[in-house]
C-alpha cells in the first residue's frame, strides 16, 4: 500500500512540475514567436491545403448527393458511362413507359421524361458597365427537357424571369451558373450552336448538379445541334424500386432494347466517387508532401529553441524537475506552435472560402459543374488534428536530445 501511495505521490509531483513549466514556456511564447514563425506558416500551409481538399470533396459529394429521386429509373444506351454517350430513339421510350411497373399520372399517362444532354460552348459579352467589352466562351451543360421533365424535379423553382416558350430559342440558366457568371441575366442573349438564343429565367434546384446546367425546349436542342430525333437518357418513375432487378431482366431480355438501366441516385454517386478520388489524387499527395516540409520546419524550431535553452532546461534537471516534466513543456510547446499553425491556415479559409462557388472539369460530359466549398466544423477538427499531430512528430526528437543533455555540459555552454 505504501509503495502505491508513493507512486501515486510521485506522478502528482510529476504532473504538477509539467504543468508549472509549461505555464511558464507558454507565457514567455510571445518572446519567441519570431523564431517559430518558419514552423507556423509550414503547418499553417498544410493545414490550408487539407483543407481546401476536404471543403472541395465534401461541396461537390453535397451536390451530387442532392441530386436524383430513390425512385426514378435513369436509362441510357449500354456501355454508356455518362448521358453525353449514350443515343437512344423515340421508339425505345414508347417501349419504357408502356410497362406496367411506370407509375401513371390521372390521365393514365406514363412519367418518362426522354431528356437531350448536350456539351455546349456559350459565347456572350461580358463587362456590359465597362467600355472595355469583351467576349467570353464557355464550356456548359445544355439540357433539352420537355414539360414532363418538371415531374422529376420537386425542387425545381424559378427565381427570375419565366419558364423559356417551346419552339423558341430561350433558356433558363442554373443558379450556380450565375453565382460564377453573374453576366448571365434575364434578357442576356448569348450564342450557341451558332445561334442566338436569349435567356429567359433563373432557376434553382436545392443546390443540385442541375443548376450547373442550362434548361431548353428539347425540340429546339435537337434541331439546332442536328440531332434528328435522337435522346440521351430516359427517366421513369417506377412504383416501386424494389422491382428494378426484375425490371431490368425483362428489358435486358428484350430485342428491340439495348440499354442500360440504373438508379438517378447510383448514378450521381457514380460521378461523385469519379471526381472526388480524382481531386484526393492530386491534393492529398502535395498536403503529404507539404506536411513533411513542416514536420522538418518544426523540428528546426524545437531543435533551435533547445539549443538556446540548453542552460535554462539543465538548471531545471539540477533544482528537481524531472525529465517527464521537462518533456511535456517542450512538447506542449511544440503543440503550441502547431495550434497557431493550424488556427492561421483554418480561419481564412473559412470566413473567406465558406460557401464560395467553385467550377470543375466534369470528365464524363466534359462540361463545367458548379459547387459550393462547404468547410464544415467536422473538417475543421480533422485539419486541425492533422496539424497538431504535425507539432507533435516535431517535438519528439528534440525532447529526447532536451533529455540526454548532461547538466554539467550544458551549463558550460
Amino acid at each position: 500500500m505504501n509503495i502505491s501511495l508513493k507512486a501515486q505521490h510521485s506522478w502528482f509531483i510529476n504532473i504538477k512540475q509539467a504543468q508549472a513549466l509549461t505555464v511558464i514556456n507558454f507565457k514567455s511564447f510571445p518572446q519567441r514567436i519570431i523564431a517559430s514563425m518558419v514552423s507556423i506558416l509550414s503547418i499553417a500551409c498544410v493545414a490550408g491545403v487539407i483543407l481546401s481538399v476536404l471543403a472541395m470533396t465534401e461541396g461537390m459529394m453535397k451536390t451530387l448527393e442532392r441530386t436524383g429521386l430513390d425512385n426514378t429509373v435513369l436509362v441510357m444506351r449500354a456501355g454508356a458511362s455518362s448521358e453525353l454517350q449514350s443515343v437512344m430513339f423515340p421508339v425505345e421510350v414508347n417501349i419504357l413507359a408502356n410497362n406496367q411497373k411506370i407509375i401513371k399520372d390521372e390521365q393514365g399517362l406514363a412519367q418518362v421524361s426522354a431528356e437531350m444532354f448536350v456539351n455546349a460552348e456559350v459565347t456572350y459579352i461580358s463587362n456590359l458597365d465597362t467600355v472595355d467589352q469583351e467576349t467570353e466562351t464557355k464550356s456548359l451543360a445544355l439540357r433539352g427537357i420537355s414539360k414532363s421533365t418538371q415531374q422529376f424535379r420537386p425542387n425545381f423553382r424559378l427565381v427570375k424571369g419565366e419558364m423559356f416558350a417551346t419552339g423558341v430559342r430561350q433558356l433558363i440558366v442554373g443558379q450556380a451558373i450565375t453565382r460564377r457568371m453573374p453576366e448571365l441575366i434575364v434578357g442576356k442573349v448569348i450564342t450557341l450552336g451558332g445561334a442566338a438564343w436569349t435567356v429567359s429565367g433563373i432557376f434553382s434546384d436545392g443546390n443540385s448538379v442541375f443548376e450547373s446546367e442550362l434548361w431548353a425546349d428539347i425540340g429546339m436542342v435537337q434541331s439546332d445541334y442536328r440531332r434528328g430525333n435522337t435522346l440521351q437518357s430516359i427517366r421513369l418513375a417506377l412504383k416501386d424500386i424494389s422491382d428494378l432487378p426484375q425490371l431490368e431482366k425483362e428489358w435486358q431480355d428484350d430485342p428491340r432494347l439495348n440499354i442500360r438501366v440504373l438508379t438517378e441516385k447510383q448514378f450521381f454517386a457514380d460521378q461523385a466517387s469519379n471526381l472526388t478520388r480524382l481531386i484526393r489524387w492530386l491534393g492529398f499527395p502535395i498536403a503529404i508532401v507539404m506536411a513533411l516540409g513542416a514536420i522538418v520546419a518544426a523540428l528546426n524550431t524545437m531543435y533551435a529553441t533547445i539549443a538556446s535553452r540548453s542552460k535554462e532546461i539543465a538548471t531545471h534537471k539540477a533544482i528537481g524537475f524531472s525529465p517527464f516534466a521537462i518533456s511535456m513543456s517542450i512538447l506542449c510547446e511544440a503543440l503550441l506552435i502547431a495550434f497557431v499553425g493550424g488556427v492561421l491556415g483554418i480561419l481564412p479559409l473559412y470566413f473567406v472560402f465558406d460557401g464560395w462557388t467553385a467550377a470543375t472539369q466534369n470528365a464524363s460530359n466534359l462540361s463545367q459543374m458548379m459547387f459550393n466549398f462547404d468547410i464544415t466544423v467536422l473538417l475543421m477538427i480533422k485539419t486541425m488534428s492533422l496539424a497538431l499531430f504535425i507539432g507533435l512528430l516535431g517535438g519528439i526528437l528534440p525532447v529526447i536530445k532536451a533529455m540526454r543533455l548532461p547538466v554539467t555540459e550544458a551549463l558550460r555552454d
